[in-house]
């Protein structure tokens, strides 16, 4: 995209119709000129790629030396930087984020290349689907659409990223469930065949937390992001805790403490959202559940409630929305995406991915405290 286009981009961020936001990167053809071999093929050509090794959990385990792509949002590298790309991946948005977050998919997907990770679009993918729900209603389906998406990062030659808790959860569950049953991929690819596919499993699922983490590396964003000087409230949400040592929690904490964020503690971290419980009880969901903790959050002097789940995010936002009309609850402190902050830290400015659209909770007083640190 040329120069001029980037700054028109820009400049409509900056209107309530953020249009610049929705647009998509032109991908090259369907999604397998990057060595996919076509519907009804063998599978992505992998002869590029390293070995894959399997963990103790089933599932391919970490790969080293990842190619360098021509993938991500036109214009997102800095003018006149050079950044070499370490890692590449498939953005598997899911439902929520490019519906109700689009802010949150432009800041990463223009902040990412700017710390060496080539990311693209999913192409063509579904709902996830969410695992709390479609398991106990049929986890053939579940299953099979799970695969589904993975198969088409698998045509893309590209590992998957995903930017929701309750994404990956299910993209994470479902491919070690394939890799640890193989009458389940058998059954799986009966399935897929009536679409004239297949899936392989010769990919990795991989948090936002863990490509920043792992990838880009603390240390990296610690030295070379800028300093934010925010005090915020975490909600880690319940899937941010799937593995039993806590991992992606702590690498959430030391990412933010990185970009120079303050942590203020309010004793409700690990409290659910509440978004499950709507299915069997909305009040409970709402003022047993969010309200319990936005109570607790509104005792506190905080900056933002930062989050990592699209799908923590739509209950906040529900029940903010909810008690403001209902019962004039006014909860002032803005629910935000880790990757604004980083988007911030890396030298976005806020109206270049639209963070003051589209919010239930003000945000202007944080976008004004963002901007002032710039400077």
């Amino acid at each position: 995209m040329a120069e001029s286009s980037e700054n028109s981009a820009a400049a409509d961020c900056q209107t309530p119709a953020y249009q610049a936001l929705l647009s998509r990167p032109a991908l090259p053809g369907d999604g397998r000129a990057q060595g996919g071999q076509g519907e009804g093929g063998t599978g992505p050509d992998t002869s590029d790629r390293p070995q894959v090794h399997r963990g103790s959990g089933g599932h391919p385990e970490d790969r080293q030396g990842h190619g360098c792509g021509q993938g991500g949002r036109p214009g997102s590298r800095p003018h006149g930087v050079q950044v070499q790309m370490t890692a590449k991946y498939s953005h598997f948005l899911g439902c929520v984020m490019p519906a109700k977050m689009p802010w949150a998919e432009a800041a990463i997907m223009k902040s990412l290349p700017r710390m060496g990770v080539d990311v693209v679009y999913l192409e063509k993918s579904t709902c996830c689907p969410r695992a709390g729900v479609w398991i106990s209603v049929d986890r053939r389906v579940w299953l099979t659409l799970a695969s589904y998406n993975l198969l088409q990062a698998e045509q893309q030659g590209r590992d998957v990223m995903v930017s929701c808790n309750g994404c990956y959860v299910t993209l994470y569950e479902a491919n070690k469930v394939l890799h640890e049953e193989p009458k389940a991929l058998e059954e799986v690819n009966s399935y897929l065949a009536a679409a004239g596919k297949s899936y392989h499993g010769n990919l990795r699922i991989r948090h936002f937390l863990e490509v920043l983490y792992e990838d880009v590396g603390v240390e990296r964003i610690r030295r070379e992001g800028k300093k934010l000087n925010l005090r915020v409230a975490i909600h880690p949400g319940c899937h941010m805790r799937i593995f039993p040592d806590g991992r992606l929690v702590r690498y959430f904490t030391e990412i933010l403490e990185a970009m120079g964020v303050t942590i203020v503690p309010y004793g409700l971290e690990q409290m659910c959202c509440g978004l499950q419980s709507n299915l069997a009880d909305k009040d409970f969901a709402t003022y047993d559940r969010a309200k319990k903790k936005m109570d607790r959050i509104l005792q506190t002097d905080v900056d933002a409630l930062v989050l990592v789940c699209a799908g923590c995010y739509d209950q906040f936002e529900r029940v903010i929305s909810t008690l403001r009309k209902k019962d004039g609850y006014d909860f002032n402190v803005p629910v935000i995406h880790l990757g604004e902050l980083i988007a911030i830290s890396f030298g976005l400015k806020p109206d270049d991915f639209g963070m003051r659209y589209m919010r239930t909770a003000p945000v202007d007083r944080l976008v004004e405290k963002l901007e002032n640190s710039q400077q």
